[in-house]
């Protein structure tokens, strides 16, 4: 029976499940260069580090090519761990056609002198052609008239019989057939020797099916054996729920070792590697090694689901986005990061655009664990693109060292050659095998350096402070504090270079989120972190007054800075678009949206809200609707900022209005203030100060603004009414698309809706908006729907109510 069985076909089924996708040219980490397929790699490697195969030279393993019987004559007994036997084998003659001249003589006279027992015995039949009663129990036999064929192509029926007879079944054991090793096969078929192998019995194998074999082997019982042939005959060991988490490459000392963990233990045992396939690392399952306790690979767990996936959008304590997709993490979630165990709560503000991690989900489909691989904070490990790239060869080829199968992301997506610029930096991470390209600039006042300016291990700019990487430091060593310079940043916000503003300069944007007097805080619309691993967030005097800064709060500005001062300019959709954006086709004024464009929303004063495409539901936003687009690198827009288009940012449910107080004291004198009631908030939310009346139980949405001193929400910047449309039947909603025909509208079902039974009083509880409308659906077949717009100006249904 199969040790834990495991498919074969799980490293190629874990990639293709996997969002990060290898190009089509690249070839598995493996000692031997001329393999592309992930399984045959990884059972080459293994067996290579158990001295099983050598290879064919120069790197070689020549997986396509045949295998004689004499060659795996030798892989047999070097299986077995006989090798050492093989010399005093030499002298013999047992086969007439394996003279004294043939370089396997020793290996092939061994092959018949072993039992399946795998101890030797004496010589007598084992020429004749047939399983007599004496050879029943040997290795291999002949093929008659004294012959063995040692150069003959092995055929899969002889190949299998072999290494069913290592598994210490005899002749005895094998079911007759209509060929004589169909009952080898069936044998071999029942104990998993086989997976990830459908061969005919007569037909010639490849080097890389032989590899697949002896590999399949070494996790197969013996027959009646409790344990592996691994473990029971070789002396290896299995170690379940281990995840694999870096290898540690000595190039000086040659001693490598790797860094697994069980549970929340981790340890570091020797290996021969000096490459993981990146389909491996991060993975949790059994490792395995040999008699001598080294490291020789991981058995992915079949229980387990692995998806890779890469940041590319906002992050918080409880998800990240990736491919436009919000996933759900529980902060208390195990975190492995840099060797070490901690929670997804303590390391999300870490986790930039661009970052791989490794989601593990359990045989539930819980998600069990997540693996951030951590590039190396050494200059090897991070270049500044000093000249401009040609679009053909990679200027990070030193980082990659020569590598073939490494994926290129900038800025968080997928990207070729053609995507590099001059003055791009990147990050390469040997482990996942990602080179992390980032053109990320900061253009200011260079405000302090330590420990030195002219060797500094930290700058600071806008307040910030950052850890300069020992590749910039030549560059720093031009500036002096009080210079303007702009900065090149890693992904994660690490300096790794600086230029004159006159050779490259970067403009950034952010939201004002508070101003108080002359001092204002700017939160960048894209993050990224400082040298404590906080986001960065801009705050420090500024050029304007307070009356001017005061109309700023909630605006969208760019960035700079000077002497003990931070500059500050709004941006205008006018100044910034023309033309409309065409939302299926992704285009804004003609020109694409970058693969990676981030939305935001913005409700009259209020902060913006980053959004998703799902959310735009009209066709078309007209240019009046865009307060701002930023374009990357290759000129795509990937920054679009909205005013006001989802309704999403409002919080919609019954109004609950509280008058103005009255006294003849206006010490006293009070607001009035509005909030509402749903089903997070049943007894009403934040009251927000409004300058509006109304009636208590309308149903209606309120956005906050941001108040002009501090940044807290307390007035009520933008109210809506809804309309509303009763007797809807519960049959006009199609299920597929999430939308209800009203009359002859059809609207889109909001994601947040709120559905509330006017019978009972009570909110239905669920998860999502598309949960709670089912539920109400089911409980009446009519029901009053509001809504905020039409479906052509992005209208949604916001509310259900159902009696």
């Amino acid at each position: 029976m199969k040790c834990r069985r495991i498919l074969a076909g799980l490293l190629a089924a874990a990639l293709a499940a996997s969002l990060l996708i290898l190009p089509a040219a690249a070839a598995p980490a493996s000692v031997f260069t001329d393999i592309s397929d992930p399984d045959t790699a990884e059972a080459a490697q293994i067996l290579y580090m158990l001295g099983v195969v050598d290879g064919t030279g120069g790197g070689r393993f020549r997986p396509e090519g045949t295998l004689t019987r004499a060659e795996f004559c030798k892989m047999a007994v070097d299986v077995m761990g006989k090798g050492d036997l093989e010399s005093a084998q030499r002298g013999r003659t047992i086969f007439l056609d394996v003279g004294s001249g043939h370089w396997a003589r020793g290996y092939i006279n061994l092959a018949a002198s072993l039992t399946t027992s795998g101890e030797l015995a004496g010589v007598d039949a084992a020429s004749d052609g047939g399983e007599t009663a004496a050879a029943a129990d040997r290795l291999i036999s002949g093929v008659g008239d004294g012959n063995f064929q040692p150069d003959r192509a092995i055929s899969y029926g002889e190949a299998v019989a072999i290494l069913v007879r290592i598994l210490g079944y005899t002749t005895a054991d094998i079911s007759l057939g209509a060929q004589w090793y169909d009952g080898y096969l069936a044998v071999a078929q029942e104990n998993g020797l086989l997976e990830g192998l459908n061969r005919a019995g007569n037909a010639t194998i490849t080097r890389g099916e032989a590899a697949k074999l002896f590999r399949n082997l070494l996790f197969t019982k013996g027959k009646a054996a409790q344990d592996c042939y691994l473990v029971a005959k070789l002396g290896g060991s299995l170690t379940e729920d281990t995840v694999l988490l870096s290898l540690d490459v000595n190039t000086s000392g040659g001693s490598n070792t790797v860094t697994v963990a069980n549970g929340a233990e981790t340890r570091s045992p020797k290996t021969d590697r000096t490459a993981l396939a990146a389909e491996l690392v991060g993975v949790r399952g059994e490792m395995v090694q040999d008699k001598e306790g080294k490291f020789l690979t991981l058995r992915p767990s079949e229980d387990d689901s692995i998806r890779r996936v890469t940041v590319n959008g906002t992050v918080d304590a409880n998800y990240i986005t990736a491919g436009g997709e919000k996933i759900t993490i529980d902060p208390e979630t195990t975190v492995w990061r840099n060797g070490e165990a901690t929670t997804f709560e303590k390391v999300w503000t870490y986790l930039y655009n661009g970052t791989p991690v490794t989601l593990c989900y359990g045989p539930s489909g819980k998600l069990d664990y997540v693996f951030l691989s951590s590039a190396s904070q050494s200059s090897e490990d991070v270049m500044v693109a000093r000249t401009a790239p040609n679009g053909t060869t990679n200027p990070f080829a030193a980082l990659t060292g020569g590598a073939r199968d490494y994926r290129i992301y900038k800025n968080g997506v997928p990207a070729t050659l053609a995507d590099l610029r001059q003055y791009d930096v990147a990050t390469y991470d040997s482990a996942s095998k990602v080179l992390s390209v980032s053109d990320l600039r900061l253009t200011g006042y260079y405000e302090n350096a330590q420990p030195t300016p002219t060797a500094p291990a930290q700058v600071t700019m806008l307040g910030q402070t950052f850890d300069v990487l020992p590749g910039a430091v030549s560059d720093l060593a031009a500036f002096a504090p009080g210079d303007t310079v702009t900065l090149l940043f890693t992904s994660d916000g690490r300096v790794a270079g600086a230029l004159d503003p006159s050779v490259a300069r970067s403009t950034t944007v952010g939201v004002v989120e508070s101003g108080s007097g002359n001092r204002a805080k700017v939160r960048p619309l894209l993050d990224f972190f400082n040298a404590a691993g906080e986001r960065v967030v801009f705050e420090g005097e500024t050029n304007m007054s307070e009356s001017n800064l005061s109309k700023l709060v909630g605006q969208l500005v760019t960035v700079s800075s000077g002497k003990d001062r931070i500059y500050l300019s709004r941006l205008t959709g006018g100044d910034q678009v023309s033309g409309s954006l065409n939302v299926s086709a992704r285009t804004l004024d003609g020109v694409e949206l970058a693969e990676n464009a981030r939305l935001f929303e913005r409700v009259g004063n209020s902060q913006p809200k980053e959004i998703t495409f799902d959310q735009l539901t009209r066709t078309t936003v007209p240019a009046g609707k865009i307060l701002y687009a930023g374009k990357d690198y290759a000129g795509k827009y990937n920054i679009l900022v909205f005013d006001d288009v989802t309704g999403d940012q409002y919080d919609y449910g019954f109004s609950l209005f509280t008058p103005r107080s009255t006294s003849d004291d206006p010490m006293f004198a009070d607001n009035h203030k509005i909030a509402v009631k749903n089903g997070a908030n049943p007894s009403g939310g934040t009251a927000l100060i409004s300058g509006v009346t109304f009636r208590s139980n309308e149903v209606i949405g309120i956005v906050a603004s941001m108040d002009t001193m501090d940044g807290t929400p307390k007035l009520a910047g933008s109210v809506t009414n809804l309309q509303s449309a009763s007797g809807v039947a519960r049959g006009a909603y199609d299920p597929e698309n999430h939308t209800l025909k009203v009359g002859e509208q059809v609207f889109p079902i909001s994601q947040m809706v709120w559905c509330y039974n006017k019978t009972t009083g009570y909110w239905f509880e669920a998860d999502t908006g598309y949960e709670r409308f089912e539920l109400a659906r089911a409980y009446a077949p009519e029901m009053t729907v509001y809504y905020d717009k039409s479906p052509q100006q992005g209208g949604k249904i916001r509310m259900v109510v159902v009696e």
